[in-house]
């Protein structure tokens, strides 16, 4: 079930180390959403919709011809679905959006990493 985040207020912020891409900056205060306690991602690097990711799966198949796509790209949406707070922008970073992905096209395209970062 969806959360409709409500942030904290200034001073109930909590002090928290601040990373962007899994690299360490410090320390930054973080607010969080009073209703399910999520913790805001503050970083630059803030997550894209599910239709982002749909569109990159498209581009792959087009400049690769690869057959049979249309039904694995139906597979990773769905798949894509499955997964909790993929397209929440309140918790999930771009970057674990992108592995998550990587993860689910290696499974259905056989291809490497590096090709599909590409397209990324």
């Amino acid at each position: 079930m969806k959360c409709e985040h409500i942030d904290c207020g200034h001073l109930e912020k909590v002090w928290l180390p601040y990373a962007v891409r899994e690299q360490a900056y410090g320390m930054k205060s973080h607010p969080f959403c009073l209703k399910c306690g999520i913790v805001k991602n503050i970083g630059p690097d803030r997550a894209t919709g599910r239709g982002y990711f749909i569109n990159v799966i498209s581009r792959i198949e087009k400049h690769l011809k690869i057959p049979g796509s249309s039904v694995r790209m139906r597979l990773i949406a769905k798949d894509l679905e499955k997964v909790e707070d993929f397209d929440d922008k309140y918790s999930m970073s771009k970057y674990s959006q992108e592995k998550i992905f990587i993860n689910l096209v290696k499974k259905y395209y056989r291809i490497p990493e590096r090709t599909i970062m590409q397209f990324l």
